[in-house]
């Protein structure tokens, strides 16, 4: 695991419980704020409803004291002044009590009575007429929200009916005294102002969709919305407030219904509003923990780019080197306090390329300088042979074959004394082959030599001696040891920008085990014994062409041996230059 996503986990791991309690503390001090509101409202309708049921309640009481009152009784008993002037004085009376009764409160309110015995009706307001239709239709025992007419203007107002004596509701008629109670609307719109001054609130009553009161200053939009809803229909009350989304907004929504009027004290506040300084502490502190977090993702992306990535790529610079890559460089750009160490071993590293190539070049030369002493051994022995085949066909007059065999041997030994320079075209590479194979054939008088070298080839700049001695180790190992005639086949290709030689033979062979040593002592750092001149040849190829370059040996189509020389064409006349190709053993 990459070391900035474990100093990103050690974060989370230790913000995950600050930001949990964090959380939790914040839940339980939103519903301790929540809980404390909740109490406040409900004690706070509980007060304004019972201001609403008492002075109802006191109103109520009218009806009796009424009823008691010796000149309202007259009338309910049907004892009727017999002068029309003592009538109207009975009648003044009746409604300057009726005044008193009505201004004996704060609220404004008008009570009418009724007479059936003698159909008759006094007001404190003004005279009405007694309306027998009109009774029956809106007396009834309970509060109603209605429209009244007071001296001719409409007004809406909470009416109730007294009926004297209670058991003649059922039949009017009988009743001796009707006592109407109206208090007028106006009344519960002030009360209604007067409580919200005194918090963050809109309180109204509400009955039903068409019939609710409000206050002068009501968000009318709001509260239509809130009706909309259909909550205020079925919400239980007695379990608080319930929370509900109006304009996008949240709001607690608290109601107390009255059992005397049957009205539902409703009273909303901003939740979201009310809740702002705790809204606010926590978006400050999961800011701050974003930031923390932000922070800690910064500097643990600092620690992986100065420290996590240089000492990476000095890991990796390490590990091609032990490879044998020993052209690795680190790059030190923007590795603040590892760039001197990736410098030093950047310069560490260009010592041991120098170093090693320049071992490596003297290994190669000495190796050359052994191949020369060799071939000075050899060769005395190539020419004594090459000179006793010229006496002998001298001797038998054959003149012929001593010429050829001179101009072969001329050509071979210009060749080989050539000590100016160690390259030479593929042309005069395989011109020299020729003239070996010719001199051997001419002792031997067997070897058949097939060329197949496109003309495209043959100004390609390669080493000296590259094909001379594998022409050699098959005339000696594969050719001679064998009975009757043989071949050899040089062939050369240029495919997917690799230049391949193929020389093959028809000879002994060797045995499946016999090739695989072959072939593991070529690739050997060092070789002695007969495979010294094909070691040399594979370990010249690698030092010129690189180390996709070199020798193989394998089994033959023909039945012999056959020798596949490859390099990169890309690196071909580089001297010292390593390219880049690909080596395939082909049998």
């Amino acid at each position: 695991m990459k070391l900035i996503t474990k100093v990103i986990l050690l974060i989370v791991s230790l913000m995950t419980p600050v930001i949990a309690l964090y959380a939790l503390s914040h839940r339980q001090s939103t519903a301790i704020v929540e809980e404390q509101i909740t109490i406040a409202n409900q004690n706070r309708l509980a007060i304004f409803m019972q201001q609403i049921e008492g002075t109802m309640e006191q109103v109520s009481q009218y009806s009796s004291v009424i009823a008691q009152d010796p000149d309202f009784a007259k009338l309910a008993g049907n004892v009727i002044p017999t002068t029309g002037y003592d009538y109207a004085v009975l009648l003044d009376t009746l409604q300057d009590k009726l005044k008193l009764f009505s201004t004996s409160t704060a609220w404004m309110n008008r009570i009418n009575i009724y007479f059936p015995s003698s159909a008759s009706a006094v007001s404190s307001y003004s005279l009405i007429p007694y309306d027998e239709m009109y009774l029956r239709l809106n007396a009834a025992p309970r509060w109603a929200f209605r429209t009244v007419h007071v001296d001719g203007l409409g007004k809406r107002a909470f009416s109730r009916f007294f009926i004297e004596p209670p058991s003649a509701t059922a039949d009017l008629t009988k009743a001796t005294m009707i006592v109407e109670v109206d208090l007028m609307a106006d009344n519960i719109v002030s009360l209604l102002d007067s409580f919200k001054t005194k918090g963050n609130n809109d309180p109204f009553l509400y009955k039903s969709k068409h019939e609710y009161v409000l206050n002068t200053s009501a968000d009318r939009e709001l509260i239509r919305e809130l009706i909309q809803t259909g909550m205020l229909g079925w919400a239980d009350w007695s379990e608080g407030g319930h929370v509900v989304a109006l304009k996008g907004e949240r709001y607690l929504v608290y109601g107390l219904t009255s059992d005397e009027l049957r009205w539902t004290l409703v009273d909303y506040i901003p939740l979201d509003e009310i809740l702002t300084p705790v809204t606010y502490s926590r978006n400050l502190f999961f800011a701050t923990a974003g930031l923390l977090v932000l922070m800690g993702a910064g500097a643990a992306y600092l620690i992986y780019s100065q420290v996590q990535v240089p000492i990476r790529m000095l890991r990796d610079g390490a590990e091609r080197l032990e490879r044998g890559e020993l052209s690795v460089r680190v790059s030190d750009a923007k590795h603040g306090d590892f760039a001197r160490l990736i410098r030093q071993f950047n310069r560490m590293a260009a010592k041991m390329q120098h170093l090693i190539e320049k071992v490596y070049s003297e290994e190669l030369r000495a190796k050359e300088a052994v191949m020369k002493q060799l071939q000075s051994q050899i060769n005395p022995h190539f020419l004594y042979n090459s000179l006793a085949y010229i006496v002998s066909m001298a001797q038998m007059k054959r003149v012929d074959p001593v010429i050829t065999m001179a101009y072969s041997l001329a050509d071979y030994y210009r060749y080989t004394t050539r000590s100016d320079r160690m390259v030479t075209t593929v042309r005069e590479e395989i011109a020299f082959v020729k003239s070996y194979i010719e001199i051997m054939d001419m002792q031997l008088n067997k070897i058949d030599v097939r060329i197949d070298i496109p003309e495209a080839l043959e100004p390609l700049v390669i080493p000296r001696l590259l094909f001379q001695p594998i022409a050699e180790n098959a005339i000696a190992h594969g050719l001679e040891p064998k009975m009757g005639p043989g071949a050899i086949v040089i062939e050369g290709r240029a495919e997917a920008g690799i230049v391949r030689f193929r020389i093959a033979d028809d000879g002994v062979g060797m045995t499946e085990d016999e090739l695989e040593r072959l072939n593991e002592t070529i690739r050997r750092p060092a070789s002695s014994g007969d495979s010294f001149g094909l070691w040399n040849v594979h370990q010249r190829l690698v030092h010129r062409y690189g180390p996709e370059a070199g020798l193989a040996v394998c089994r033959s189509a023909m039945g012999g041996v056959e020798v596949w020389i490859s390099w990169p064409l890309a690196a071909e006349g580089e001297e010292g230059e390593h390219g880049s190709g690909t080596h395939r053993r082909r049998s």
